[in-house]
């Protein structure tokens, strides 16, 4: 009566022993679900090989639920920052993203792509890796983290912050789609919450694949030929909150934003951060930046050949809006408790009623 039937090995416990009611080491998944919920469940059965033997424990499931917890935040974090977001009316165009939004973009197709692949494959424990390793490294860590400062103190309708919302419904919109075979009642949650229902099916149960083909279309050519370029700048990145983290524990600085980096470099990496100057303090969420390819004294030497990071107290006040330390803060008369990228927001906020 099965067009496909998929067989799994023996459910094994903690210490590699079948269980069976005689051993009493049995795991009642009802009690699971009492305890965990239902989507941990699933969520096990998706992350184990099904063809080889599989183990459960408490352990794992504890593991489990704290993943579950991140990938869930993932969302969380899209659905939270598109409060204000009407997709038919505030989206941009892709040619006015800026190159991070493409670059997360691009990321979130070549996952589909995998994703895609490994479902066709019936490996199951790919997806659930795929989407957790790009929920919690790709996004969270690293793109949701430099998102925050433009969501949070661009003005509502600028165009900077429009195209920052229009990655994260995009992305949401694919993720949750790929996601509703392993977490249904999560996934159909998600659904629910995302702006614009009417441009949507009732339930993510009934939505098709989001072609990753969709998402890079588009994109600038100029953008999609500087993807390169972002390896080595997450390289650099890496890095840099390595000094950033050792300067913290020196209690030479708090927050990072009360940093200055002073990056020595090569040849080989001077045209590349030089070109990128403008976005390196978002990179690195920090005040302030300087590129030289002098030697500094004290600098930390990384493992990136030719490259060394100098921490240091960044120069100015803090500005109270949006926590950057700026030598123009209080240049402003009208605005005089804030730094001149927020005077500029704040005028635009004014102006615009």
């Amino acid at each position: 009566p099965y067009r496909t039937v998929l067989t799994h090995g023996w459910v094994l416990d903690a210490e590699g022993r079948a269980m069976s009611e005689s051993l009493g080491n049995v795991i009642d998944p009802n009690e699971v679900i009492k305890t965990h919920g239902a989507e941990i469940l699933r969520l096990w059965v998706a992350s184990v090989e099904f063809r080889e033997d599989v183990t459960i424990s408490a352990d794992i499931l504890a593991r489990l639920s704290e993943a579950y917890r991140k990938l869930r935040n993932t969302f969380r974090y899209c659905l939270s920052n598109l409060y204000d977001f009407d997709p038919e009316k505030d989206a941009v165009d892709p040619g006015q993203l800026e190159e991070i939004d493409s670059w997360a973009l691009v990321r979130t197709a070549g996952l589909l792509e995998r994703v895609k692949a490994a479902y066709d494959d019936y490996a199951f424990h790919k997806v659930y890796r795929a989407v957790y390793d790009f929920s919690t490294v790709d996004l969270s860590a690293f793109y949701f983290d430099i998102l925050k400062d433009r969501l949070y103190t661009a003005p509502a309708r600028s165009v900077r912050r429009r195209a920052a919302q229009t990655a994260l419904y995009r992305i949401a919109d694919a993720l949750v789609r790929a996601v509703a075979p392993l977490m249904c009642f999560t996934a159909e949650e998600v659904w629910t919450h995302l702006p614009a229902s009417h441009l949507r099916e009732k339930s993510v149960h009934l939505a098709e694949w989001v072609p990753a083909d969709a998402l890079r279309a588009g994109i600038p050519a100029e953008h999609l030929q500087r993807m390169a370029n972002w390896p080595r700048l997450i390289a650099v990145r890496d890095e840099v909150l390595k000094a950033l983290e050792g300067a913290r524990r020196e209690k030479s600085i708090g927050g990072s934003l009360e940093a200055r980096v002073r990056l020595s470099v090569a040849s080989n990496l001077q045209p590349l951060l030089e070109a990128y100057g403008p976005f390196l303090p978002s990179l690195f969420i920090v005040s302030q930046v300087e590129v030289t390819n002098k030697v500094l004294e004290g600098a930390r030497v990384s493992d990136i050949s030719g490259l060394g990071v100098k921490i240091e107290k960044a120069a100015g006040r803090k500005c109270e809006r949006c926590w950057n330390y700026s030598e123009q803060v209080g240049a402003n008369a009208r605005y005089p408790s804030v730094c001149e990228r927020c005077s500029e927001a704040l005028a635009a906020i004014e102006a615009a009623g």
